[in-house]
């Protein structure tokens, strides 16, 4: 049965326990952040409306953009807990599937063994496509294209219409580019297979966080 909890949370005690509390705040709002990105990228896995089906496959790479900026932000901040004495007294008291969640993600910071990984999977989808739209990356996948037709769709509402042509050029600019998977390879499989390795980083990184700065604020700020 779903449920909630909610504390009281005392902002004038975050604020004087300084940076702990500085960076316990920065890890939740990327919980939130990478939560949302997960749920839109859950939902539009179901089945959409006949009418919807068409602005389905762009919407989700867009979450699955959303998650590999959001991460690479969020990794930058597990990288502070690891400097931080008293965080990694707190992180020893967590439970076991916190614990585990964040030794997974610290495999994937430099030196780790999924650093590479995550830096082509992950890393170069937010450094050039999450947010941004490259003349350069645009123009190669022009030409590397394969099927040499597209769509551009209109509709009696906004959600209808879809740029078809912007999105076969960008999954061309994802999978061909960035992920570099090679036309002898299955396309779809290797593209599912780096998603889902990102959309796991996305559930380990709630997993910590849940716990982690949940414990933080009711130890050291709840009122």
């Amino acid at each position: 049965m779903r449920a909630t909890q909610t504390l009281i949370v005392n902002l004038d005690r975050l604020q004087n326990l300084g940076a702990d509390a500085n960076l316990i705040i920065r890890l939740m709002r990327a919980a939130d952040d990478i939560a949302l990105a997960n749920w839109g990228l859950g939902h539009f896995r179901e089945p959409r409306p006949r009418l919807e089906g068409h602005v389905q496959a762009g919407a989700r790479r867009y979450f699955i953009r959303l998650q590999c900026g959001h991460l690479t932000e969020a990794m930058r901040l597990l990288q502070e807990v690891t400097t931080n004495a008293r965080l990694q007294i707190l992180l020893g008291r967590c439970g076991t599937n916190c614990r585990g969640a964040f030794r997974r993600l610290m495999d994937c910071l430099p030196g780790g063994s999924r650093r590479r990984e995550f830096e082509e999977w992950i890393q170069s989808i937010r450094n050039r496509l999450a947010f941004h739209y490259d003349r350069s990356l645009v123009d190669r996948a022009l030409a590397k294209r394969s099927s040499r037709r597209s769509t551009v769709t209109r509709g009696t509402d906004l959600v209808l219409w879809r740029f078809g042509v912007a999105d076969d050029i960008e999954d061309t600019i994802v999978c061909r580019l960035l992920w570099k998977i090679s036309s002898s390879a299955d396309l779809r499989a290797e593209a599912d297979r780096r998603a889902i390795f990102g959309s796991d980083l996305c559930r380990d990184y709630l997993e910590f966080c849940r716990e982690f700065a949940f414990r933080y604020v009711r130890e050291h700020a709840a009122c």
